[in-house]
């Protein structure tokens, strides 16, 4: 038993040199500690004996010369024991020196109001045979204040001085003149690290007007930014208001752009709220925040009237999109939620948030690649989801500009393996997620979205399944997506790779987009193209410039812009609908749609089985002959055709430009 035990229980553990090893930093620690707290007490018992000699001898000329020995000798000892009651009673002595704020103020006075009181009343109880004048008690505590106020306010109006008269580092302008600008105020005056100091404030509130914080004046309002930066040789900007809306951010940030100047911002109240960041924290301003319009919220009770109850299929599950999407569905009570991924670390790691997040929700992860026929038809034969939303698809154009055999193969017969098992086991509804690129395609892979735009239109003559498409632009934030990848390159130091200063993008958040996806499920009847209006295009070189702004930098001096050029296959700007097109309003003044379909998806799954015939037999030159005969007018700066072929097109371009009405 006993050579059982000393394998269970490590007892080196309990040695005394272990012990001690591991007792030694504590109570080293507890020592310092009680150490200075005593050091504060008997420094705070000594300022409160000074202050009374110092009062008992300012008055000592108005008596006699043995009056102050006859008043020491007879009430000194009740007055430091007073001193040190109230002292321990209310706990100054514990209070931190270095972040004296209001409370420690307050504090002070408890414990000098209270004690003067006590020895005041204690003195003219007839206790004492020397006759104590009132003044004596008054000055006493009086004096008493300063000094405590001294003591433990000292160090931090020194260092605030010091900071507020720094003539090195950064100078800040405070945009707001609340609670967190005095906050910001406050720790940059304090922290001895800090890399500059605010010089001035502006604030809307005209009230505020020349109104101080500190040593920082408010010298304007939002209006006046620009010129306070120029005229104050201002480095970078705070903003500091924490809960302003959307609305009031783009102010905010169109007078920094004016300006331009780097940007920071406090974070958001509900970031502070869940412990992520603190108040002393500025961050970079959210990509969210450069949308110049208010950003598209759901409703959650639309998002529970699409899908609570039902199984819900989601391809591409682990992407940007597609996760998203699961974590709204399944936060609305599906009776069931199918994963469908062909990447396993994406997968995996939307179950394990689904299964950790909503614990009550049944989900099911699917390892499986849609272009797999008979296993996507294996499984709508198995489970019998009611609601489809694919979102599994090629999105790279670059990528997809080299090898458009699998743009095709992923995004068509994918799009069309999906499609036709959800038509045949009579699926409720099917929302194929596609893009601005398929509009007018210049490039492999918005040619290849437009064709699964064109066979969802096909479907949806005939079937029983409500098919629709929904089409949007740039996904801010999602993996690859051009405002990513400057943050990135910003991060790195640079250079921002931008291709063309004339380049513009249409920019939606991955909310918005799961927003419209739902709602276009909640609206569509069959055959539609779901379309968000998402205001002007944003100037792709102006987006770079403001990104470095808003991450602190200044542009081309703390880090460089680099134009590389368009590559293949690349717009300069996009389109959200063709001219033929004829969008209309919805029940969503920020959504449209589009009724009328394209004539080419009368024979267009002929062309996809085509397209499926050559890639069986690896034929990428057929491939991209069958595209180029669907699609005469296609431009691409991708692979060239053969010679033979671009002559064989030449004759069909004019009969089928005129296809569309």
């Amino acid at each position: 038993m006993g050579t059982i035990l000393s394998h269970r229980i490590p007892w080196r553990r309990f040695s005394a040199p272990a012990l001690l090893v591991r007792i030694a930093p504590w109570a080293g620690g507890y020592v310092r500690r009680c150490f200075n707290r005593a050091l504060v007490l008997f420094a705070e018992t000594l300022l409160a004996v000074l202050s009374y000699l110092a009062a008992v001898f300012l008055l000592a000329e108005q008596q006699d010369a043995a009056w102050p020995r006859q008043v020491l000798a007879a009430t000194l000892p009740l007055l430091v024991f007073v001193r040190l009651a109230s002292y321990l009673l209310f706990g100054l002595w514990k209070r931190s020196f270095r972040y004296a704020s209001i409370p420690d103020l307050i504090c002070v006075v408890k414990v000098v109001l209270p004690g003067s009181i006590v020895i005041f009343i204690v003195a003219h109880l007839g206790l004492f045979d020397v006759r104590l004048p009132r003044a004596l008690f008054l000055l006493d505590g009086i004096l008493l204040l300063c000094f405590l106020g001294a003591l433990h306010f000292g160090l931090r109006v020194y260092k605030a001085q010091r900071a507020f008269h720094r003539k090195d580092g950064r100078r800040f302008l405070i945009v707001g003149a609340g609670d967190a600008a005095s906050a910001v105020v406050r720790e940059l005056a304090m922290d001895r690290d800090s890399p500059g100091r605010p010089v001035a404030i502006v604030d809307d509130d005209a009230s505020k007007l020349g109104s101080s914080i500190g040593d920082v004046s408010v010298l304007g309002g939002l209006h006046d930014l620009p010129r306070l930066v120029r005229a104050l040789n201002v480095d970078e900007v705070m903003i500091c208001i924490p809960s302003a809306t959307r609305s009031q951010m783009r102010r905010i940030l169109a007078a920094c752009r004016e300006a331009a100047v780097p940007v920071r911002t406090l974070p958001t109240l509900a970031e502070l709220v869940d412990g992520s960041v603190s108040r002393r924290h500025l961050r970079d301003v959210r990509i969210e925040d450069l949308l110049q319009r208010d950003e598209l919220c759901f409703d959650p009770g639309m998002i529970r009237g699409v899908v609570a109850g039902r199984i819900v299929l989601v391809t591409g599950a682990g992407g940007s999109i597609g996760s998203e999407l699961c974590r709204q569905i399944a936060a609305a009570g599906p009776r069931k939620l199918l994963l469908l991924e062909k990447a396993e670390n994406s997968l995996f790691y939307i179950h394990l948030e689904l299964r950790e997040t909503f614990p009550g929700v049944p989900t099911e992860q699917l390892l499986l690649d849609v272009v797999r026929r008979d296993a996507v038809r294996e499984i709508f034969a198995r489970e019998r989801p009611e609601i489809v939303f694919h979102a599994a698809a090629h999105k790279h154009v670059h990528l997809m500009e080299l090898h458009p055999h699998e743009a095709i193969r992923n995004n068509v017969l994918g799009t069309r393996n999906v499609a036709f098992a959800a038509d045949e086991f009579r699926a409720a509804q099917f929302i194929n997620i596609s893009t601005d690129k398929a509009v007018n395609p210049r490039n492999y892979m918005g040619l290849s979205k437009k064709i699964t735009e064109l066979y969802i239109q096909h479907l949806a003559r005939t079937s029983s399944t409500r098919f629709m498409n929904v089409r949007f632009g740039n996904v801010a934030g999602s993996t690859g997506s051009v405002l990513r990848l400057f943050r990135d390159q910003i991060q790195k130091g640079g250079p921002i790779l931008v291709t063309d200063p004339r380049a513009t993008r249409f920019f939606m958040t991955i909310a918005e987009a799961v927003c419209l996806i739902l709602q276009a499920a909640a609206q569509g009847r069959g055959g539609e193209t779901f379309v968000f209006d998402m205001g002007e295009p944003l100037n792709i070189y102006e987006l770079a410039r403001t990104l470095s702004l808003f991450a602190g930098l200044t542009p081309e001096k703390d880090v460089s812009i680099q134009f590389v050029g368009l590559r293949e296959g690349e717009k300069l700007t996009e389109e959200l609908w063709e001219y033929w097109e004829k969008p209309r309003p919805t029940a969503h003044k920020h959504i449209r749609v589009v009724s009328n379909s394209d004539p080419l998806s009368l024979r267009i799954l002929d062309h996809i089985h085509d397209l499926e015939q050559k890639l069986a037999v690896e034929d990428h030159d057929g491939v991209l002959a069958c595209l180029h005969r669907i699609f005469p007018a296609f431009k691409s700066r991708g692979p060239e055709l053969p010679s033979s072929l671009d002559a064989e097109l030449q004759p069909s371009l004019s009969a089928v430009e005129g296809a569309h009405p």
